[in-house]
């Protein structure tokens, strides 16, 4: 099965905030780390990435525990966000799905680590 996590972590580091987006299920639900708001849908999802993605970003995955079925696969663990060379401790949480055609994130969670 392909790395689903990883193609994530990829498509964050092209900077293209479309195709972080692209990635995700038409119903998906994004909890990001940098937002108060619950971003259900196509369009808010796109409109979080390319606010973050305005400042240049990588991710680095510190720990990632997986559960992986026939349609359905999950991701958690821990990762770091560097943003314009700020490291930012967090911990994520990722439902992926399968369609017919190919892999969609239905669920993500991500949050700022508690000290």
């Amino acid at each position: 099965m392909i790395d689903l996590l990883n193609i994530w972590v990829e498509k964050i580091r092209t900077n293209d905030a479309s195709q972080v987006a692209g990635l995700y299920h038409r119903e998906g639900l994004l909890l990001g780390t940098f937002s108060n708001i619950e971003r259900k849908g196509h369009e808010l999802i796109l409109d979080y990435f390319k606010d973050l993605l305005s400042s240049q970003v990588d991710v680095k995955i510190i720990t990632k525990h997986e559960y992986k079925a026939e349609s359905i696969s999950t991701a958690s663990g821990l990762y770091n966000f560097e943003v314009n060379d700020s490291i930012i401790e967090a911990r994520f949480s990722f439902v992926f799905v399968k369609s017919k055609e190919d892999w969609k994130i239905l669920s993500h969670h991500s949050s700022v680590l508690p000290k």
